[in-house]
């Protein structure tokens, strides 16, 4: 990295407070500020950070123009500080990612597929029949494409993904090491005394800008598509059923499982080791709490919790009972003590009076 001042201001669209000609080498946490690095300030609540901050360029706030800052670099100032830097970071990215077009010696590419402008095929990638291509997708070693399969322009395939036949992958899609995208759904009938495997003919579709990260899988339609939607972000080892539609703007955290025909709407969040049971419905922008396991539909716009997933409100009142309960107990022990002495007092109270007559 070796950009002045001027060109990052450029590219981050922010105003620095001075001419500099600094040359600024290395991104930053406020916490790891090394000479030469540019860092980010979110919030001028933690201005008594920059005092001794090493950074030669920090990214803050507009309204820090009328603040006096402890800082002896350069400020630049952003309408949000966090996504300048995201900018930057953007352009560093797409700088180190570049690939030279071209196809490796050792690469396996049928004479029936058809590769569009600027692709880059690796090293024992393997692209079967009738598999096409965009322009400027870049195929890294040891995949396999299988037959006719799909995809656009502008993807970026890591290595050891595998995607099987038929399959389609629209624009901008970026598959992590170890993505699975179109393996057989999960689908088996009891017959004769036997499991039998139901075969999985539909495929997959990834719309535009979907991004599947490690050694997720994507299983493909016992019939029709298995759909993710446009700019929808799928976390490590995830699993999606067969059958499943998601819609767009969704986020799935690591270690989701979804079982097959379920239909997820858009700008869903599914937090960590969420378990959704299949043949449901999830509405657009509800949110499932870490760990939770959904039985049955949830409604548009709810956050769900627990298990069996319920509303989050009315979760968090149940955990907070239960975490009474050996309070509770112990003093249902003691009332019930007292409710048996009281029982034998009334007892002998009676037969005394017997007695008496």
């Amino acid at each position: 990295m070796q950009l002045t001042i001027t060109e990052i201001a450029k590219i981050t669209q922010t105003q620095p407070n001075k001419t500099s000609d600094t040359v600024i080498t290395r991104l930053c946490s406020l916490e790891d500020a090394q000479e030469g690095g540019i860092c980010y300030l979110t919030s001028l609540d933690k201005s008594d950070l920059l005092k001794d901050l090493k950074a030669s360029a920090l990214i803050v706030p507009q309204q820090a123009q009328d603040k006096d800052l402890p800082f002896a670099g350069t400020l630049l100032y952003a309408q949000n500080p966090e996504w300048s830097f995201i900018l930057l970071m953007k352009y560093i990215d797409a700088l180190r990612t570049k690939h030279t077009p071209g196809i490796h010696p050792t690469a396996v590419i049928s004479d029936k597929a058809k590769l569009g402008q600027n692709v880059s095929v690796g090293a024992y990638t393997v692209i079967e029949d009738g598999v096409t291509v965009g322009d400027n997708t870049v195929i890294f070693p040891q995949c396999y494409i299988g037959k006719d399969v799909t995809i656009g322009k502008n993807c970026y395939i890591y290595p050891q993904v595998v995607i099987r036949e038929d399959c389609v992958l629209k624009d901008y899609v970026i598959l992590q090491p170890g993505a699975r995208i179109g393996a057989d759904g999960f689908g088996f009938t009891f017959h004769d005394g036997r499991h039998q495997k139901i075969p999985q003919v539909g495929n997959v579709v990834l719309g535009n800008d979907v991004e599947i990260q490690a050694n997720a899988c994507i299983d493909r339609a016992k019939i029709a598509s298995t759909v993710i939607g446009d700019n929808t972000k799928i976390d490590n080892l995830v699993q999606v059923g067969h059958n499943v539609h998601v819609g767009q703007s969704s986020i799935f955290c690591s270690q989701v499982g979804i079982a097959g025909t379920t239909e997820i709407g858009n700008g869903v969040i599914l937090a960590g080791q969420v378990g959704l049971a299949g043949h449901m419905k999830v509405g657009d922008r509800a949110q499932i709490g870490a760990q939770s396991g959904v039985m049955g539909d949830v409604p548009a716009g709810q956050t769900y919790f627990g298990f069996p997933a319920i509303p989050q409100k009315e979760a968090f009142r149940q955990m907070a009972v239960v975490a009474k309960l050996p309070e509770i107990y112990k003093e249902f022990k003691q009332l019930k003590k007292q409710l048996q002495e009281t029982q034998q007092l009334s007892f002998w109270g009676k037969l005394k009076k017997l007695i008496g007559r």
